[in-house]
């Protein structure tokens, strides 16, 4: 029997988590306290979409409800013949920070340290309604 760390278990705390903490001098808060205090149930059940988006099957591909065109779809066979994984790559690509466009970041939260564990989570969730998806997961360019 083989043994392996967890992909999160070596993973920093977000800064702006530490620094709530700090601010409320109990080193002992995890980010589920976070949550709770900062009204994160409604937060949590709306990215549920986040991390299990409505999908659509069509010629043998899986692609993001929110972003599949038929017609669209059909060019980018025309383009790239039967390669589906070409195909699905492209339809569903999604820039995490374009989705967050009224979140203004600061240079020091370092946020884009996270997205390699926010992929794997997609991943997880998506893994069971999805196993042909490959989320990833990029630091953002701003």
């Amino acid at each position: 029997m083989s043994s392996s760390t967890p992909a999160w278990s070596e993973r920093e705390l977000p800064l702006f988590f530490t620094a709530w903490r700090t601010d409320w001098r109990d080193e002992r808060l995890s980010p589920c306290d976070y949550l709770d205090f900062e009204g994160g149930l409604r937060f949590v059940l709306a990215a549920a979409w986040l991390f299990c988006p409505e999908t659509v099957e069509y010629r043998g591909c899986v692609f993001l409800k929110e972003r599949f065109r038929q017609d669209t779809v059909d060019d980018w066979f025309t383009n790239l013949g039967d390669d589906r994984r070409r195909i699905e790559a492209v339809v569903n690509h999604v820039e995490l920070w374009d989705m967050f466009g009224n979140t203004p970041l600061a240079d020091d939260d370092r946020l884009g340290a996270e997205l390699p564990q926010l992929a794997l989570a997609w991943e997880s969730a998506g893994g069971e309604s999805c196993p042909r998806a490959t989320p990833t997961g990029r630091s953002p360019s701003r």
